[in-house]
């Protein structure tokens, strides 16, 4: 999303500068794993999405709107809200898009209970595939977060285990705890999880003739032109600042 050339360069360039806050955002609506509190509270929509049910993201603003304007926030405060807002942006568009005309109660293959097991297999697969492709050191970067009141719909105690519960799996090497997440939820003991995401014919023929990779790709496209728009918008208060602090700088070089 950050090298996507639609994003200004004053807005690239403070992303750049808050970057853990913007990356710790990005994942914070998954807090309710560890706080238990409903999807409604973290994601702002319940499934399933109905016509004409408000978007995700503009719900949080709508219904807290003291963190509408990112001029009046603290800067880590605004670049973290900014990444929440796109997660839910994405988790909306991943369910209107791949998993209601695909996986959803609607469609007419298998059972639900089997279509939401393959569902959650998808997501573990792309876990996997995305995990080593990521720059090392996001565990660091991301324990650097502190959170001070970012939310006031989760507390920072919570905030602060998932980051304690992300970090460690983001070191080089580690193990991601997703499909662990997925057995417990749905009742389906890991190894069977894990002898279909081994299985590379099994995936095709149960999964990718349904929809493919290719699609999928296609979809990642659309969700990171719409988060660029979202947060270009959103961070549209704080461009003359930023600007500023651009000039600022480019002063200070030339005087060092």
């Amino acid at each position: 999303m950050l090298n996507q050339p639609s994003i200004g360069s004053e807005v690239r360039r403070f992303l750049n500068a808050w970057r853990p806050f913007f990356l710790f955002g990005n994942t914070a609506p998954d807090v309710q794993v560890v706080s238990g509190q409903p999807r409604q509270q973290t994601h702002f929509f319940n499934l399933p999405i109905q016509e004409g049910d408000p978007a995700p993201w503009e719900l949080v603003l709508s219904e807290h709107p003291q963190l509408a304007n990112p001029h009046g926030l603290p800067a880590q405060q605004s670049i973290f809200l900014v990444g929440y807002l796109c997660h839910l942006q994405a988790d909306g568009m991943w369910v209107k898009e791949i998993f209601a005309p695909v996986f959803g109660p609607k469609c007419t293959w298998g059972s639900f209970k089997e279509r939401l097991y393959l569902h959650n297999v998808l997501r573990a697969y792309l876990d996997m595939d995305i995990l080593p492709k990521l720059q090392p050191g996001l565990d660091t970067c991301l324990c650097q977060v502190k959170p001070d009141h970012f939310l006031p719909f989760v507390t920072d105690s919570a905030l602060i285990k998932w980051r304690d519960l992300l970090c460690p799996q983001l070191k080089e090497g580690a193990a991601s705890q997703t499909v662990e997440v997925f057995s417990s939820r749905q009742g389906i003991p890991v190894p069977e999880f894990q002898m279909l995401l081994a299985s590379e014919d099994r995936l095709q023929r149960e999964i990718f003739n349904r929809i493919s990779l290719h699609e999928i790709q296609g979809h990642h496209q659309h969700v990171l032109e719409a988060n660029v728009q979202l947060l270009s918008e959103y961070l549209a208060f704080c461009e003359r600042e930023m600007a500023y602090e651009s000039q600022a700088d480019e002063i200070k070089e030339v005087r060092l």
